[in-house]
């Protein structure tokens, strides 16, 4: 089973150093964990895009916690930084299991499932918080990390990210800024159409490629969140950050169903339920990380932080707050979820 996306990159072909490296590294950390006799312990490897972010911070916190809890039946490891290869080969070898966890935006798993990308639909949340409570409705949460389960990806966390914004070499302050120009974009419908809706290209493409597009000119710019930016220090090529804040990124912490299948029911409660455990202190974590971003990136830059004033996000809803319902007029399967988030949304606004 092959994890259908929108980006076409080659297969990446792990080294044979790579391999010795983790054959090594499981063998160091069976050692620290013995394990009684007649138990089996399991490997874990959890791999994401990002670097000292929410992402790699909720993969180190359930290691941690699953460890302990376990006493070592499963021994995990963290392979941040696109170390276990591109996005799309992470979701295929966690479909595959070949990784047993990939954490990262849901909407590089359109091609498991087109709603995966209702949460990038424009202007849902007011904030962080108000996303946090949104997404943590029960009835929401249970049925989104489910969406994968027939297609080999068990959900087992979502966290807010942090709102989307622009970088690019040139400032951003309207919507006639961008036009012409072409945009990294996640892996979605919807963001394409946002990106249409202001005149501009949306080029959807795994994060390991992005810092050498841009460096090249193969992009103008790039859409996604600041912590993002200042972890790769896109800073250093590409001055200003538009704080456009038109949807929260999210991300999704997924596990090999064929991997969780293998696991006794105590260590499968254990998996699903740190997991989620960790969404609340994960949030606050983020919050203060982010706050973190926005000083570094006005340290390392001086003007380059480009905060819109209210009439300047007017015009960036004006162009963007259809773009949803567009694209789930093609998509009749979304309108349905359209529609229960933006009641969560309401119902968690304060």
């Amino acid at each position: 089973m092959h994890a259908v996306t929108h980006t076409r990159t080659p297969r990446a072909r792990t080294p044979g150093a790579l391999v010795r490296a983790l054959t090594l590294a499981a063998a160091v950390i069976a050692l620290a964990w013995p394990v009684s006799a007649g138990e089996r312990a399991y490997s874990m490897k959890i791999g994401t895009a990002t670097l000292n972010d929410a992402q790699h911070e909720w993969a180190k916190r359930l290691k941690d916690r699953l460890e302990k809890r376990t006493a070592g039946r499963i021994r995990v490891s963290v392979f941040p930084a696109s170390q276990l290869g591109s996005i799309p080969r992470m979701i295929e070898g966690v479909q595959l299991g070949t990784i047993e966890s990939w954490m990262g935006p849901p909407e590089f798993l359109v091609g498991v499932d087109p709603r995966f990308q209702v949460l990038s639909a424009p202007y849902l949340f007011d904030d962080k918080d108000h996303a946090y409570r949104a997404i943590n409705d029960r009835e929401f949460l249970d049925r989104f990390l489910a969406l994968g389960e027939g297609k080999g990806l068990k959900g087992v966390a979502l966290l807010v990210y942090g709102p989307a914004s622009f970088v690019s070499r040139t400032p951003i302050r309207a919507p006639e800024d961008l036009r012409g120009k072409k945009y990294r974009v996640l892996a979605t419908p919807i963001e394409t159409a946002m990106l249409a809706a202001l005149g501009a290209t949306g080029v959807p493409m795994p994060l390991g490629e992005v810092l050498a597009a841009l460096q090249q000119g193969a992009v103008d710019g790039v859409e996604s969140a600041l912590t993002v930016f200042t972890s790769f220090k896109y800073y250093d090529v590409a001055k200003y950050h538009t704080n456009t804040d038109h949807y929260f990124i999210t991300s999704i912490g997924t596990i090999s169903k064929k991997w969780y299948d293998t696991l006794p029911a105590d260590l499968q409660r254990a998996v699903v339920e740190e997991a989620r455990g960790l969404h609340r202190e994960v949030h606050e974590w983020t919050k203060a990380l982010y706050v973190q971003a926005e000083k570094l990136w006005i340290e390392k830059t001086r003007d380059g932080y480009v905060r819109l004033m209210p009439e300047q996000r007017a015009a960036f809803r004006t162009r963007l707050e259809a773009s949803a319902d567009k694209v789930a007029q093609e998509l009749p399967q979304l309108k349905e979820w359209l529609d229960l988030i933006r009641v969560k949304a309401r119902q968690t606004r304060r």
